[in-house]
């Protein structure tokens, strides 16, 4: 019995320090969620203890494997159907010679999900929701060939939160880990119904390159996870980190997770599968229902156009002018348009019932099918610019000269160039502002935007979005009466509308309401409302922004007036030359800006 231990030991030594069994310690580490830590020690991201056999296993890695083995050489069944993944692990590392129980509960748990095929999906940005704003990855496990992947199954991981939970605590109990997050695996049917047709977000499908044996390690290991839980970070261990490393412990090699040592956002981790070489093997995209309606609308001729408007918004039936072709055209799109407005809210059940039944049977009188095109050349997700952004400029100031650098995390300007981007979205998080003038020889930190979101969403003849904006900031301000600079913290926001006059060009309009507080403005704070119009041109490569804004208030630090035109040229994916002037009219002066730049994502 001794001389089996000591051997063991050795087994285990070999396994985890030496250099011929790299490859063998790094497939224990990523089963184990083990991640290295600053100190130099290895901690697993995952915190349920039930997920744990040795007492210290969270932060030793040797010990969860000595206590791993133990247990796959006890009798404790019960447990052992917990860790399949594991147990396959030390068969195959021969660390282990029993047999795998007879696991009832895990056994229908393959034979539910009976893998055939893994794919990414990611899922665009969603504006109305907070944890959704940079867009969302998950998995789906493929079933065989020849049956609809709608009956498959979605892996999700998220936080666990109250749906009536308060805005504001959301925001910062995601950003502070306050939540439990975990994975859950539902009916793929139920993920397009959520994320394709209520939200109206576009999906991405990404089909991985994964063996037979590969699979089943991954619904093996997604048992052993999915009993478990972790804390949940907004922009580190989030929906597409955890996804990294589940997909890790399938195969070590690839280090998807090793990408993001500090945040993930679910774009780049979706480019971070795209880079491994022979990881992917094809790609599919998914419109959401809102895109394909407009897309059928784009493709009816005039008649068939007024028709259609009357039929969806007056519910008259004009269309015994129209050939069986173009009502074919008439009556399938208006079925759909008819689904998207009952989920959106703009029709009551009984009159969406009545109205879906009068044009199902009509269409189902007419032999001809609609001659509606899919939607092609899309710009894909992986074409997109990268998240961080860096710019360096040159500057002028009331002819003052000044040198300007930025820093933005994440994620997308307006300005920005769009492509695999909703157009008109902007969301800038931690944009951070350095600037050095020259004649005054000073450093100083010129702005902080803690958060700026804006969605410009135009009206047309289908549906009547509305477009809002919202930003708080920390901006070094001018009192123009005593020339004092200081800092003052802003909150603005509000809605509007907007439209697109061209297909390249949206106008825009707000009303917005404006809070500013700051120790050197006068009463410290001022309170005001206001309105903002403008436009915004995307020729692909270049993009021109302008924007005039009105303030009033009972403060005359307030009252004021904004000029902004920003314009910028592309000439990479990930760089991009940009001219700016900014003008700001207040207490009787005006402060002119002129910048020249050059942005670079990374």
């Amino acid at each position: 019995m001794r001389v089996r231990r000591v051997i063991l030991i050795f087994k285990i030594t070999l396994l985890l320090f030496t250099t011929s069994l790299q490859a063998a310690s790094l497939e224990w580490l990523a089963l184990g969620h083990y991640r290295p830590q600053w100190l130099g020690y290895q901690e697993s991201t995952i915190d349920s203890e039930n997920f744990f056999l040795s007492s210290d296993g969270k932060r030793n890695p040797e010990a969860e494997l000595q206590a791993s083995i133990d247990l796959f050489n006890s009798a404790d069944v019960k447990k052992k159907c917990l860790f399949p993944a594991r147990y396959i692990y030390l068969k195959k590392q021969g660390l282990i010679s029993t047999s795998f129980p007879v696991c009832e509960e895990y056994e229908q748990f393959k034979k539910d999900l009976n893998p055939k095929g893994l794919t990414l999906l990611y899922t665009d940005a969603y504006m109305n929701n907070p944890s959704s704003l940079f867009g969302h990855t998950l998995l789906r496990i493929d079933i065989p060939e020849g049956r609809t992947q709608l009956v498959s199954h979605g892996v999700n991981y998220g936080a666990f939160v109250d749906p009536n939970e308060n805005g504001v605590l959301f925001a910062f109990w995601g950003l502070t880990g306050g939540y439990l997050g975990g994975f859950t695996v539902k009916p793929y049917y139920d993920i397009i119904n959520t994320y394709n047709n209520i939200e109206n977000r576009d999906i991405w499908e990404l089909r991985l390159n994964l063996t037979q044996e590969e699979l089943d390690f991954f619904v093996a290991h997604l048992w052993e996870v999915g009993q478990t839980q972790t804390r949940y970070y907004f922009f580190t261990e989030n929906c597409s980190y955890m996804l990294m490393e589940v997909l890790d412990a399938v195969k070590p090699e690839w280090q998807l997770a090793a990408d993001f040592p500090i945040h993930a956002i679910p774009l780049d981790t979706l480019k971070a599968v795209a880079k491994r070489p022979g990881l992917v093997k094809d790609i599919a995209y998914r419109p959401s229902r809102q895109k394909r309606i407009q897309n059928q609308y784009s493709q009816m001729n005039k008649k068939e156009r007024k028709a259609y408007l009357k039929l969806i918004h007056e519910n008259e039936w004009d269309i015994e002018e129209l050939t069986n072709q173009e009502k074919a055209n008439v009556l399938q799109s208006a079925y759909e348009f008819y689904q998207y407005a009952y989920i959106e809210g703009d029709l009551e059940l009984a009159d969406y019932r009545k109205r879906s039944f009068e044009t199902l049977r009509a269409r189902t009188k007419i032999e001809e099918k609609d001659t509606f095109q899919p939607l092609e050349d899309v710009p894909s997700p992986l074409e997109a610019h990268d998240s961080a952004r860096l710019t360096f400029s040159q500057g002028f100031r009331q002819g003052e000269s000044f040198q300007e650098v930025s820093l933005r995390p994440a994620y997308h300007s307006l300005t920005d160039k769009n492509a695999g981007f909703l157009r008109g979205a902007e969301i800038n998080f931690l944009n951070t502002v350095v600037r050095y003038y020259n004649q005054k020889e000073k450093l100083v930190l010129q702005d902080l935007s803690l958060v700026e979101i804006t969605s410009i969403s135009p009206w047309n003849a289908l549906f009547h979005p509305i477009s809002y904006n919202v930003k708080t900031t920390i901006n070094r301000e001018i009192d123009n009466k005593t020339n004092e600079e200081g800092y003052v913290y802003n909150l603005n926001g509000g809605t509007g509308i907007s439209y697109a006059i061209l297909p390249s060009t949206y106008v825009f309009g707000f009303v917005n309401t404006y809070f500013k507080y700051g120790g050197f403005i006068p009463h410290n704070q001022a309170l005001g409302v206001g309105a903002v119009g403008g436009f915004l041109s995307d020729f692909d490569n270049f993009r021109l922004l302008g924007q005039i804004e009105r303030i009033i208030s009972y403060n005359n630090y307030l009252n004021q007036l904004n000029v902004k035109t920003e314009m910028v040229y592309s000439f990479t994916r990930n760089m991009a030359f940009a001219g700016e002037y900014r003008l700001n009219h207040k207490q009787g002066k005006s402060i002119n800006e002129y910048m020249l730049g050059i942005r670079f994502h990374f």
